[in-house]
């Protein structure tokens, strides 16, 4: 009978675990195009710029693209420019979540603790830092000229599965206006 009861135990623990390490996906992406500033100036705008109108499209964009997707949590930095990015995904089944810029080691710590679909709005500097944390592969760094490129990883449980990156379309208002003095034209 004892062995019985450690049995039926050791199955429920199983089962238990086998329920928790369902299949997530986290997506990465830096913030869509912040507004010129001029640093000169220096000030809050400077250091936290909002989007631009380009901006404002991209995150559109990404916005569309994750429609669907049973996100149940938007990280962002607390910049204006990721609050917005991320912002633009919210949903009544959606949250925004705060981190701190600063602590990506803690940030990917308590994603893969929490094991849910997310969206993290990031930086240049911080997105595919957390990326190669999170996938353990190396990451290309990212310039202050990229947006719209999206990390997608896949995990079941704790074990790492797949690292997809994908280039959000560029929205017509992101395009250069030809016949606008433009050099490459």
């Amino acid at each position: 009978m004892k062995i019985l009861k450690v049995l039926a135990v050791s199955v429920l623990s199983l089962a238990t675990c086998t329920a928790q390490a369902a299949p997530y996906q986290l997506y990465l992406v830096r913030h869509a195009h912040k507004a010129e500033v001029n640093k000169a100036a220096g000030g809050a705008a400077a250091k936290d710029p909002l989007l631009s109108a380009c901006g404002k499209a991209q995150a559109a964009e990404l916005a569309t693209l994750l429609a669907k997707v049973p996100l149940t949590k938007l990280y962002h930095s607390g910049y204006q420019r990721t609050q917005l990015t991320a912002t633009a995904l919210l949903t009544p089944n959606r949250r925004l979540e705060t981190y701190q810029a600063a602590d990506i080691q803690n940030l990917a710590a308590s994603l893969m603790q929490q094991q849910q679909n997310a969206l993290v709005v990031g930086h240049s500097n911080t997105v595919p830092q957390l990326a190669e944390l999170l996938s353990k592969t190396p990451q290309a760094p990212l310039t202050e000229q990229d947006y719209g490129l999206i990390y997608q990883l896949q995990f079941d449980g704790n074990n790492f599965i797949s690292l997809t990156t994908l280039q959000l379309p560029m929205p017509a208002l992101c395009e250069p206006q030809k016949g606008l003095n433009n050099i490459n034209e």
